[in-house]
């Protein structure tokens, strides 16, 4: 395989940035099937060793891009490490580690509390930066930003959001039937979308049940407002795939739910009914017939089984596997993936299975299969051939990047609850802009058909959804947020005694101006600089004079300085 120059999408988005900143325009974590057994990743026959795959990583640069497109990047050993191997065996190990979830680990750490949400956040956070499940962090994380809840709207409640962090954890390489399911009986998602202790309707009152989540279910979670093709493009004429009276019908499925305890009242609920599956109450639920997407539940079935009933309806949509395909590709290598790859995906996670290049297979085999689907994702064709299509390539949000920094420089002793700054990072101003499980709707961050305007790419018709959050303030913003944290000292009192870099190689280099940044770009950019730009950053590094009575502070400014320029560039941006 032949490394990638940067292909058109990745420069018309480095263009926007720059334009922006200068002011212009089944299953748990324990199955088998899914974890290593003869379908879900492992070894198969070994291939004669002369054999080689389009997925091999012969080159640094081809291991530093793998590495930021399935995980948050790596560093020099990591990236090393990868050199002469295949994706696809990287993948299936990453599906054999263990989950790092943080749901136990609240409840070790505050047994007796429930005004755990910062708390929480920060346990994500430090899995975010730390977790060496790293695809696994990176699919939950993806996954966070279409099954959408907020921890904006709720108060006091981490043992609400862990559960739910832990459900998509649990799920990442699991099925999305039985994700969808454990989602559905969530009291985060049941208080975010209002149904928990939602009733059934009263005639006499003129009371209707509450419809929020059944057109969230479809509209984001689901199958989308339009039908499409396997391949993600509308059918002729886009026909809808719902209507109100699908809304109204699929409504009276979500009523009964309540908090566990005895009763559906209020009183009668477990005091920790936040950290346990919603229950549901049938003299609470619906009787009546349920119409909707063509089905038809009778009257007078349980709610269990209207629940079942309507979620496998849901699931068996021809919509769901081109719908979500493409929302995933979005999240890790193509901002605007084409039909064809939209297809391949969406094929492998309607058969439950994909075979890489090597013959690994991938998946359980069950329509629905998330490691099939992700495995589909980073071992496409278009991932990894030497073609340069206008769509390839994505801008990075900066939850990712900065996570990047933090994997790459090894950063030590990591303590995210003595950092203040990581209560909060929604600020675009001066932080980051994005905080995880902290979008500001439950649509996410961006939309996933954004368009930017006056853009290349959004004249071309290329979809860039992070693009919404990008704007002068967010460029410098995050350029800021990342000074400090390249600049501080171990030794500051004022400063991040648990956000400690290891610059051991960069300082090594930085008496070589041009051997420095020509090993950030790798490290960090995956090689995408150009020449005149390292040439530039070089010469600006020079300009620090290293003195011999000081001269390790004066190396370290040197790196520090580099890595300022680097982390603020369009390369660090824009993945290709």
């Amino acid at each position: 395989m032949r490394f990638l120059s940067v292909k058109p999408i990745a420069a018309t988005l480095m263009a926007g940035l720059m334009l922006s900143a200068c002011g212009g325009g089944g299953g748990s974590s324990n199955s088998s099937a899914s974890l290593g057994g003869p379908t879900g990743g492992g070894t198969p026959a070994p291939a004669p060793a002369a054999t080689k795959f389009y997925t091999d990583l012969e080159t640094r640069e081809e291991a530093a891009r793998f590495l930021i497109q399935a995980g948050f990047g790596g560093t020099d050993a990591e990236i090393d490490s990868l050199v002469g191997t295949d994706a696809a065996n990287w993948i299936a190990a990453q599906l054999r580690a263990p989950a790092t979830k943080t749901f136990d680990a609240m409840l070790a750490a505050y047994p007796t509390r429930q005004d755990t949400d910062r708390e929480h956040s920060k346990m994500l956070w430090t899995n975010l930066l730390t977790a060496d499940d790293v695809l696994r962090q990176r699919m939950m994380f993806a996954l966070s930003q279409v099954f959408v809840i907020s921890d904006n709207d709720f108060f006091d409640e981490g043992f609400t959001t862990a559960q739910y962090t832990d459900i998509l954890t649990d799920h990442a390489f699991g099925n999305y039937r039985e994700m969808i399911e454990d989602i559905t009986y969530s009291p985060a998602m049941g208080q975010y979308l209002t149904y928990y202790r939602n009733r059934k309707g009263d005639e006499r009152s003129g009371r209707m049940p509450d419809e929020n989540y059944a057109r969230e279910l479809l509209q984001l979670f689901s199958i989308g407002l339009v039908e499409l093709n396997q391949d993600g493009t509308p059918k002729a004429g886009s026909p809808e795939t719902y209507d109100n009276d699908d809304i109204i019908g699929l409504a009276k499925v979500f009523t009964g739910l309540s908090g566990s305890g005895p009763s559906f009242r209020w009183s009668d609920q477990d005091e920790d009914w936040r950290r346990k599956p919603l229950q549901m109450f049938d003299d609470e639920h619906s009787p009546l017939e349920k119409t909707f997407l063509g089905t038809t539940i009778p009257a007078d079935t349980t709610g269990v089984n209207s629940i079942d009933m309507a979620l496998d309806t849901i699931a068996d949509h021809p919509n769901v596997a081109p719908f979500l395909s493409r929302q995933m590709i979005q999240r890790f290598t193509s901002s605007s993936p084409s039909p064809e790859y939209v297809r391949r995906v969406a094929d492998a996670f309607d058969a439950g299975s994909f075979t890489a290049p090597n013959g690994r297979v991938f998946g359980s085999g069950q329509k629905g299969d998330f490691a099939a689907m992700i495995a589909a994702i980073l071992l496409d064709e278009s991932v990894h051939d030497d073609v340069q299509e206008a769509n390839e390539g994505k801008l990075r949000e900066p939850i990712v990047k900065f996570a990047h920094y933090a994997r790459a420089f090894d950063l030590a002793d990591i303590d995210v609850s003595a950092e203040w700054r990581f209560n909060d990072t929604s600020n675009p101003n001066d932080k980051l802009g994005q905080h995880p499980l902290r979008s500001p709707s439950v649509f996410n961050f961006y939309r996933p058909g954004y368009l930017s305007p006056a853009t290349e790419s959004g004249e071309a018709g290329l979809t860039a959804p992070e693009f919404q959050i990008v704007n002068e303030g967010s460029v410098l913003g995050f350029s800021n947020f990342m000074t400090h944290y390249i600049t501080v000292r171990a030794d500051d009192p004022a400063g991040n005694p648990g956000f400690n870099p290891d610059f051991a190689a960069e300082i090594a280099l930085a008496n070589d101006p041009q051997a420095l940044i020509d090993h950030l770009d790798v490290k960090l950019t995956a090689g995408q600089l150009s020449d005149a730009t390292k040439a530039e950053m070089a010469d600006t590094v020079s300009t620090l004079l290293i003195a011999a009575d000081d001269a390790e502070t004066d190396r370290l400014d040197r790196v520090q300085l580099a890595l300022i320029m680097m982390m603020s560039s369009g390369a660090f941006a824009v993945q290709i």
